[in-house]
């Protein structure tokens, strides 16, 4: 269930989802607050203010450390992401070229199929990822269609046999980083993650009961707990880095889309 509430929040527009989760920290944050006030031990002095207050500093520096690592690795996901699709439009455009090098005539009927792959991946699957972390069928068909129809190419020089393997080769590795692309946006926000984002504020927000409630202290503790929620929401939402704020785009398959390339995607069968 929380992971489809999350999901659901992550439908709105990005600042609303953002702001979703900075207006539930903050009132997360002022509630542990509320609670520690409330039961709050018979003793007020400045010991314990002390030790709360060195209490607070350290759970405070490993609440960071966990906040800006996690959201490191997601920044890197993206990025991971981005060069796998770069290398997968890469792969794609040299199978193109090397069937035209092979037998332009021969091969003319087979180089609408990665032309077509390029299409759907840019068009339809990216959106697909973003929406419901899924593949196109339509995209493997054409995958599956390309190597087929490359396995069942006779070969009859030196060269042809060399362009083979790398067409072989080319066609295998893309279908390993389609996966990796799926992977990609299935993998989601780790929910140990949530956890330790969430038990900081709370123990931070608690740890705090030593000062009065005034504007000023109840202002500073939204003002953390706000920030924190903005880096848990990144972090969400980068969890899928199809999908909005991450937003990785298919550049390296829209430079291959030329004119010409789809104008080879929209040759009748």
């Amino acid at each position: 269930m929380g992971n489809a509430l999350i999901d659901h929040i992550l439908t709105l527009p990005v600042m609303m989802s953002a702001s979703v989760f900075i207006v539930a920290t903050v009132l997360l944050a002022l509630a542990s607050y509320a609670v520690a006030r409330w039961a709050r031990p018979w003793s007020d002095g400045s010991e314990t203010r002390e030790l709360a207050g060195s209490v607070t500093f350290r759970i405070a520096a490993l609440h960071g450390l966990v906040l800006a690592l996690v959201f490191a690795q997601e920044l890197g996901n993206i990025r991971d992401v981005q060069t796998a699709a770069a290398r997968e439009a890469s792969l794609v455009s040299d199978i193109f070229h090397d069937l035209e090098r092979f037998d332009p005539d021969a091969t003319g009927r087979i180089r609408r199929d990665p032309a077509r792959y390029a299409v759907i991946v840019a068009e339809e699957e990216w959106d697909r990822l973003a929406s419901d972390a899924r593949l196109s069928l339509p995209a493997w068909d054409a995958w599956e269609s390309a190597y087929l129809a490359i396995l069942d190419l006779p070969t009859e020089t030196l060269a042809q046999e060399r362009l083979m393997g790398f067409m072989l080769h080319d066609i295998r590795e893309l279908s390993a980083l389609r996966d990796a692309r799926e992977n990609a946006a299935l993998s989601g926000a780790s929910s140990l993650f949530l956890f330790a984002a969430i038990a900081g504020v709370v123990l931070i927000s608690a740890a705090w009961f030593t000062w009065a409630p005034t504007a000023l202290h109840l202002g500073l503790m939204a003002g953390f707990a706000a920030y924190t929620g903005l880096i848990v929401f990144f972090v969400v939402a980068y969890a899928n880095p199809y999908h909005a704020p991450g937003n990785a785009e298919p550049t390296g398959f829209e430079r291959f889309l030329t004119d010409r390339v789809r104008a080879v995607a929209a040759e009748p069968d």
